[in-house]
């Protein structure tokens, strides 16, 4: 198998934008991504970038999901968004046991995992021989229409699990009704009573940390790395491609568009050039930003450090600056173009629309990653969930 280059995926991602363009609407309208779409995606190899070369993957480096994902999203940012951030779920796979993986990746068919990260309040686990019997819904699993597997956050005995399950032990549950990222058909997985064996179970705070079960099954520092500092990173190249693909739209329209009352050229107004000259300059400053953390991320994983709370609630911190740095300039965008900036059909409007929705996701969410780091810089605890260790609520 000739192993692809993250430049060969760019390439691939610009492909496919015009195709991606084309099908944006009917994705949104749709609320998961069309058959055709996922087919496109398995052919160009976007669900391989994480999964192990043992069982027919790349095993790339953590980031290089970035780039690309900021291209697809130029086109559609739901199909970026199912891409990189559940693309990214090969290297969850990676870090169980063998037993786990071989299971998972029992032939080299194209697969993508789902995983649901909100236990509802009716979910129930009970240990029995060899395992735990579950049962209830698990929210937030993107792309599960179309996932060969799924891993759920579930609490046995009180503390969160990650558990595998393959497609035939679960159900989806319709619930995604949403403003944004429609087209990640991000539904509930509902597992009614199954047993899940030991090996396809692994506690979070054992999941999150270095050196799990599959750490040295693979060549890749990725199955071994400390994850919950790196993990969030995934949805920044959606977030910032779907803001360029904003601009880029929003451009395209203002080069020629009149006033639609005194038909003055638009783009002769020197308020519109200051404005979309500031999107502009925030988007590629968000940019800069996150192609500086991943090189951070990466040398600090490949060489095996842990990461300090001070780097720890850097990281973070700039994971909520980027989305906030993307959500304003997107909307400063949409609302220059008045009444037209409400149209559903205007990809400005839909780009908008999706940004707001990527930047409520955990691992972005100003409200969430911003205090951490003053707590920090304040001489206070940093707070839980920076080492993936904390109890889980249900």
């Amino acid at each position: 198998m000739i192993i692809p280059t993250v430049d060969d995926l760019t390439t691939r991602a610009e492909e496919l934008v015009p195709y991606l363009k084309d099908q944006a609407a009917t994705t949104e309208q749709n609320r998961t991504l069309p058959t055709e779409t996922v087919t496109k995606l398995h052919e160009a190899g976007f669900f391989r970038f994480f999964r192990p070369r043992a069982y027919g993957g790349f095993e790339m480096d953590w980031g290089s999901q970035y780039t690309f994902s900021k291209i697809l999203a130029h086109g559609c940012p739901s199909t970026a968004w199912i891409a990189a951030v559940v693309g990214q779920h090969s290297c969850h796979v990676g870090r169980f046991a063998r037993q786990a993986q071989d299971e998972v990746w029992a032939d080299d068919s194209d697969l993508l995992i789902a995983t649901g990260s909100v236990p509802r309040a009716n979910v129930k686990t009970e240990r029995v021989t060899g395992g735990v019997k579950v049962s209830g819904s698990v929210g937030f699993a993107s792309g599960v229409d179309h996932s060969g597997w799924a891993m759920a956050l579930v609490p046995i005995d009180g503390v969160g699990h990650q558990v595998l399950l393959p497609q035939r032990d679960y159900e989806v549950e319709d619930t995604w009704f949403v403003a944004g990222m429609r087209g990640t058909g991000t539904k509930d997985i509902h597992v009614p009573g199954t047993f899940v064996p030991d090996h396809r179970i692994m506690p979070s705070i054992t999941f999150n940390e270095q050196n799990p079960p599959g750490a040295g099954i693979h060549d890749s520092y990725i199955y071994a790395m400390e994850f919950a500092p790196v993990q969030g990173s995934s949805p920044l190249g959606p977030l910032i491609g779907t803001a360029e693909g904003a601009l880029g739209h929003y451009v395209a329209m203002t080069r020629t568009k009149k006033g639609a009352i005194f038909g003055n050229k638009v783009a002769e107004n020197a308020a519109v050039q200051m404005r979309v000259s500031e999107s502009a300059a925030e988007i590629h400053a968000a940019d800069i930003v996150a192609q500086n953390d991943f090189a951070f991320l990466h040398g600090a994983a490949k060489s095996g450090r842990r990461l300090s709370n001070e780097e720890r609630t850097a990281i973070v911190r700039n994971r909520a600056l980027i989305a906030k740095m993307c959500v304003r300039a997107t909307q400063r965008l949409v609302q220059m173009m008045g009444a037209a900036g409400l149209s559903d059909d205007n990809p400005v409007q839909r780009h908008y629309r999706d940004v707001q929705g990527m930047a409520t996701q955990i691992g972005v969410a100003f409200d969430v990653n911003m205090p951490p780091w003053g707590r920090w810089a304040l001489g206070l605890d940093p707070g839980p969930g920076l080492h993936g260790s904390e109890k889980l609520r249900v």
